[in-house]
């Protein structure tokens, strides 16, 4: 059988209106409680009132028969020694002949006045309320039937109840208000996941309370919205990848099925198509290169130790750009670019060999493909010393006099696979990755990159890189 489900905000209801009914016991019993001492202490008062008529009556030598007493009153007169020498009430219930064994009396004995609540001995139906005091060698003890009287005032007037009734309605609205306060949040959180469940679009439509629950929901809210940023940029940059792997592979195996299906062909044109097959694996090879460099970026900066991934140690910038003079050096030359380095041959940092010498790469290969043929390319660098810890960082500059960069594009130039023209980059053989990697080498370092248009035409770099701890 299947176990009945309770709605949340219902449960609450049941609970708050226990508590209420709890509540309200506990005043009644309190109240109740209050008017008994009220009602004790009103007829102690009155049995005093008793006794004292009782004693003057005495004094005045009238016989105990001949008191008169008020309605309801009755008296014991006793010796010191608690045998009864007269009661009122002897002539209706049974009287003990010694009552030294009540507790009243027994006070009453050691010259203190006494009092006790009890049922009669001849009426136990009854609660008699006895007040007994020692005069004269005799304990005169007063009684009267004990019943709950409400005090004077609210027998006047209705006051009390009405104070009662305010109590209970505030209480009430205090219940309803902290019901509608707790059940706030479970309907904000219901809403937060319907709009998960959907796209997510009604997220930022939803009001979470400014407390801590409210934090925990924005909280939730934000996460999910980073994760499908995150799961959009993924599948942008998977599409991407497969578009450009796309093209060089059509390319080669273009080439080669037309090889072939060439029966006639001539060597010379076969060795045409080779070459041509030949650089698109090249480019293949550059692309699968930078996205691996990207994927081993991305995995440095999400791991806690992210430095342990790539090497640390001394890297020369000097020698570094000498290397890749070397490797980029006919490019230079057939495009007739001129490059100047200001860079100290005994300007070193501690860093990535790796990421360094493919963050300046990247830079030049990028002038190379897209600033134009006769361009001048400039670096210039200088340190400077960081207060407190003793370590330094190198800033760059890196200028070109090409093209440049339209200005609304100097702010997207750093995305992956974004293209100022397509239709050029796509002539070069550029994969739209290269100043992604540089970017994120820069942030590796702990440093900071922004592009610029040059005055004149062309575009300027300005970056900095801090010196590493090495770990190794």
């Amino acid at each position: 059988m299947k176990k009945l489900k309770l709605k949340y905000r219902y449960r609450l209801v049941v609970y708050l209106l226990m508590l209420l009914v709890l509540l309200a016991l506990f005043f009644v019993l309190y109240a109740s409680r209050q008017s008994r001492g009220y009602s004790i202490s009103t007829l102690q008062g009155e049995l005093k009132n008793t006794i004292a008529q009782v004693l003057d009556s005495l004094s005045e030598k009238k016989s105990p028969q001949s008191i008169t007493l008020p309605d309801g009153f009755g008296f014991t007169l006793a010796d010191t020694l608690g045998n009864v020498l007269y009661d009122s009430r002897q002539t209706e219930i049974s009287v003990p002949d010694n009552i030294s064994q009540f507790s009243e009396v027994a006070t009453a004995l050691t010259g203190a006045d006494g009092s006790a609540l009890r049922s009669a001995v001849g009426d136990p139906d009854t609660e008699y309320l006895y007040y007994a005091r020692r005069s004269s060698g005799l304990i005169v003890r007063s009684y009267s039937k004990f019943k709950m009287a409400r005090p004077a005032q609210i027998e006047k007037d209705n006051t009390y109840f009405i104070l009662i009734a305010i109590l209970l309605s505030a209480l009430i609205i205090s219940f309803i208000y902290i019901l509608r306060k707790l059940y706030k949040p479970l309907t904000t959180y219901s809403q937060l996941v319907s709009a998960i469940k959907e796209d997510g679009s009604r997220l930022s439509s939803i009001d979470f309370e400014n407390d801590e629950l409210g934090d925990v929901g924005r909280e939730i809210a934000d996460t999910f919205n980073q994760l499908e940023v995150a799961k959009k940029y993924r599948q942008q940059v998977s599409h991407n990848i497969a578009h450009e792997l796309k093209t060089p592979i059509t390319g080669v195996r273009a080439y080669l099925e037309t090889i072939m299906n060439s029966e006639d062909m001539s060597k010379e044109q076969m060795r045409k198509f080779v070459s041509k097959a030949y650089s698109q694996t090249l480019r293949l090879s550059d692309l699968v290169s930078e996205v691996s460099t990207l994927n081993k970026l991305d995995e440095a900066s999400e791991s806690k130790e992210s430095e342990g991934i790539y090497k640390i140690g001394p890297v020369n910038l000097h020698e570094c750009l000498d290397s890749i003079l070397e490797e980029l050096g006919p490019k230079l030359e057939s495009h007739k670019i001129s490059f100047e380095s200001r860079i100290s041959s005994r300007l070193k940092i501690n860093g990535s060999y790796d990421l360094i010498y493919s963050l300046f790469k990247n830079l030049i290969d990028n002038s190379i493909e897209h600033g134009g043929d006769g361009i001048e390319i400039t670096l210039d660098a200088g340190i400077a010393q960081m207060s407190g810890d003793g370590g330094y960082k190198i800033n760059f500059t890196y200028t070109d006099t090409g093209k440049g960069v339209p200005p609304e594009a100097l702010q997207r130039i750093f995305e992956r696979f974004y293209r100022v023209e397509e239709g050029r980059t796509r002539k070069t053989g550029g994969s739209g990755l290269g100043l992604a990697i540089v970017k994120n080498a820069v942030l590796f370092h702990k440093g900071t990159i922004s592009a610029s248009s040059k005055d004149g035409g062309g575009i300027v770099f300005k970056f900095s890189l801090y010196s590493l701890e090495d770990k190794g």
